[in-house]
């Protein structure tokens, strides 16, 4: 049965989005498709899961709910104070003086950015081939610097929030390469210094992180692009194609990487014949559906015990407490979260369990509905201004919808850190191109004058 009513609920809520901002890119389509999924996988009980209990499936329909009520309530709003719509045409002023010398301020910005990020993430590296002695030494002791990255806060020697500034040359490659309407090498540079990073800190999250914003960015700001003239931003079919291939194929390889370096064999007590064939695969293995649907089961297991006592919004705002720690104001509340056996040991729970932790069920009410309507009023301003500002925090608040099957994506210090960063390098790239066109046009005037 759920096999049929997910599916049918998932073609509804598909066609409203469509429906409601004219794409099938939307963060309600983007909700329903990772739910979805993650539910269908999860059903398929290829690893003996438990059955989902009735209120788990309230979690989920009321958060799923809220966001829709969300969207709705901005389009009502709209609407009634909107007496006369003229059509929409975007603002493209601060785009074109953006690209007024051909990007190349953005290019080269692009260069620097990378080139920064990469810098960090082998400094990150040095500190570890003088702590071990060598790189296949480094992979060797993957379990001991994941513990020391997850439990002790980071290694010492290593210097933090460098490698940061990959997701903003990750923004600007996404810009440029809507811009272009090709994919090259600026589309993949930036992603470098993010899998050197997170090789070194045994990490997956981050390359994620990384993919999920160059996509959203990428899909936003050619929305914007194409929104008046569909023909002049139109992708070529085969470097598409090939460039995405050669992308997701370096991302699963760095991702298969850390994998084999935390378990060197996946054995999965309980797990169906179809998945044991798996077992070595270096890209479909137990641990891929395992990702793709265990957090469901550590939600559906949270919900049925509630044994847990958190502090307030202490996922959610949990960057905060760790400053705060750090000024002897508070003390840092446990950095991850109770792990369950369902039937693999998983301590991440989707972001619905960690909003009801923080906020009980205001969070699954609350937070989703806000959520909708703030996504809802963005989109419409983006279109209609075409600011760089709006596009990233847009942008960054899709990133939370997509990380929403695995955490809390607030809870990351690389998600403010970099969300920081880009917005300050939007008004560094900004001024620039201002005071260059300043020149430009002053050069100009003394021309025509003489």
């Amino acid at each position: 049965m759920i096999f049929i009513i997910v599916p049918t609920i998932a073609f509804i809520s598909f066609l409203l989005g469509k429906y409601i901002f004219n794409r099938w890119f939307n963060h309600l389509s983007l909700f329903t498709f990772i739910w979805t999924g993650m539910i269908l996988f999860y059903e398929l009980r290829l690893l003996p899961y438990k059955e989902i209990v009735p209120a788990t499936w309230i979690f989920i329909i009321s958060t799923f709910l809220s966001l829709i009520l969300g969207t709705l309530t901005y389009l009502s709003i709209r609407k009634l104070f909107s007496h006369q719509e003229s059509k929409t045409e975007i603002n493209k002023l601060s785009f074109n003086n953006l690209f007024a010398d051909d990007a190349k301020v953005v290019k080269y910005s692009l260069f620097i950015f990378s080139f920064i990020s990469i810098a960090g993430a082998i400094q990150h590296w040095m500190v570890l081939i003088d702590m071990f002695g060598s790189i296949p030494k480094v992979f060797l002791n993957a379990l001991t610097i994941y513990r020391l990255n997850t439990e002790a806060g980071g290694i010492k020697g290593q210097v933090p929030f460098v490698s940061n500034f990959g997701y903003v040359a990750v923004f600007w490659g996404a810009v440029y390469t809507a811009y272009k309407g090709k994919f090259t090498f600026l589309s993949i540079l930036p992603f470098i210094g993010i899998i050197i990073k997170e090789t070194s800190t045994i990490g997956r999250a981050g390359i994620l992180l990384g993919l999920f914003e160059f996509i959203f960015v990428f899909l936003l700001f050619r929305h914007c692009l194409t929104i008046n003239d569909e023909n002049k931003f139109r992708f070529s079919k085969p470097n598409a194609t090939i460039s995405i291939t050669f992308l997701l194929a370096l991302l699963i390889f760095a991702a298969s990487v850390v994998k084999i370096s935390r378990v060197s064999f996946e054995q999965y007590q309980g797990a169906s014949k179809t998945l044991r064939e798996l077992e070595g695969n270096l890209i479909l293995s137990p641990s891929v559906y395992l990702y793709l649907s265990a957090h469901l089961g550590v939600l559906n297991e949270f919900v049925n015990r509630q044994d847990e006592r958190n502090v307030f919004a202490q996922n959610t705002l949990l960057p905060l407490y760790n400053f705060l720690d750090r000024l002897d104001v508070v003390e840092r509340p446990n950095q991850y979260q109770k792990g369950y056996f369902i039937p693999m040991w998983v301590n991440t729970g989707t972001f619905i369990r960690e909003l009801f932790a923080d906020f009980n069920v205001f969070g699954l009410l609350l937070f989703p509905y806000l959520l909708g309507l703030l996504m809802t009023y963005l989109w419409f301003r983006l279109v209609k201004e075409g600011s760089l500002y709006i596009l990233v925090i847009l942008s960054y608040l899709y990133i939370i919808i997509g990380f929403s099957f695995l955490v809390m994506i607030t809870r990351t210090s690389y998600w403010i850190i970099s969300l920081t960063l880009n917005i300050l390098s939007i008004f560094i790239i900004s001024q620039i191109v201002k005071r260059k066109q300043n020149k430009k046009a002053a050069i100009l005037l003394g021309t025509s004058r003489s």
